[in-house]
C-alpha cells in the first residue's frame, strides 16, 4: 500500500483504528518515531522544541520487547499549556480559544464530577484533535475519545528506510505529571515468551489500591475511596501510603 492509498483510508473516516494498525518491530519505533515528531513540527511550529523523546517519553513496554501494539508517550500538562491553560499557551497551538472556550461549556453542562480544569484540557485536546485532521495527511486523531488525559492517534509505521511499510500503529498521549505516568504506565523488559506482562502489574497494583480503599488512576493520582480526597502522585508517596493502609512496607 503507498502512502497516498494510506492516507486516503485514513481520511474516510469511520472507526479507524479497527483494522488499520498492527504491532510495530522494535526497530522501526524509532523512524516512525522520527517521522511523527516531523510531522507534529510542521503542524505546529510554534511548540516545534517539545517535540522530542525528552518531552514526549515512551511508557510502558516501548522498546523493552521485539514488537509493541502501540506507543505510548508520556507528556507534562505543563508541556502542553501554561498552568492557567491561557489563550495565549492555546494559541501556540493553532487553535482559537473562542472554540476551545465553547466546548469547554458544552463539556460543563454534561459534567458531573470533572474539575473546570479537567474540562477545559479535555476542550483543548478535542479541538487540537480536530486542527491535526483538517491539517495533517499522516497523522489521524480520534476526537470521540479524547479525555482530558489521552489522545489517541493513529499514524503509518515506518521502516529503517524511512519508508512507510504500509499498515498504522497507534500511538496516544497520556498527559499529566510525567513522573505518575512513567510509574503508573511501567513495564519491566519482561524474557521473551514470558507469560508475564506489563498489564499483570497494573492489575495487581489496581488490586492491592482496591482492598486499601484507594482509588487508583494512571493519570491523575490516587483517591481516598471514602472521602474523595485526592491522596498524591507522587510514586513514592503512593506506595508508602499503600503500605500503611496495607501494614507493611513496600519497596521499589
Amino acid at each position: 500500500m503507498r502512502l497516498q492509498e494510506f492516507t486516503q483510508l485514513i481520511m474516510e473516516g469511520g472507526h479507524v483504528f479497527a483494522d488499520k494498525t498492527a504491532p510495530i518491530d522494535m526497530a522501526n519505533i524509532d523512524p516512525t518515531l522520527d517521522a511523527y515528531f516531523a510531522e507534529l513540527k510542521k503542524l505546529f511550529p510554534k511548540k516545534a522544541k517539545i517535540f522530542s523523546e525528552q518531552n514526549f517519553v515512551p511508557l510502558g513496554s516501548v522498546r523493552k520487547k521485539a514488537k509493541s501494539g502501540d506507543i505510548d508517550l508520556g507528556i507534562s500538562s505543563h508541556d502542553l499549556l501554561d498552568k492557567e491553560m491561557s489563550d495565549a499557551a492555546v494559541k501556540q497551538w493553532g487553535v482559537d480559544p473562542t472554540d476551545v472556550q465553547k466546548e469547554f461549556e458544552q463539556l460543563q453542562k454534561r459534567a458531573r464530577t470533572s474539575s473546570a480544569s479537567q474540562l477545559r484540557m479535555k476542550a483543548f485536546l478535542k479541538m487540537l484533535a480536530a486542527r491535526i485532521n483538517s491539517q495533517s495527511q499522516l497523522l489521524y486523531c480520534d476526537e470521540k475519545k479524547v479525555t482530558d488525559g489521552n489522545l489517541f492517534g493513529l499514524f503509518p509505521q515506518m521502516n529503517t528506510k524511512g519508508q512507510e511499510v504500509g499498515v498504522g500503529v497507534q500511538i496516544d498521549w497520556m498527559i499529566g505529571d510525567l513522573e505518575w505516568l512513567k510509574f503508573s504506565y511501567y513495564s519491566s523488559a519482561y524474557p521473551e515468551g514470558s507469560n508475564v506482562k506489563g498489564l499483570h502489574r497494573t492489575q495487581l497494583m489496581l488490586s492491592a489500591f482496591q482492598v486499601a480503599n484507594i482509588t487508583f488512576n494512571h493519570v491523575t493520582g490516587l483517591k481516598d475511596k471514602a472521602t474523595g480526597e485526592t491522596l498524591t502522585k507522587d510514586p513514592k508517596q503512593a506506595l508508602k501510603i499503600l503500605g500503611d493502609r496495607l501494614g507493611f512496607k513496600i519497596t521499589t
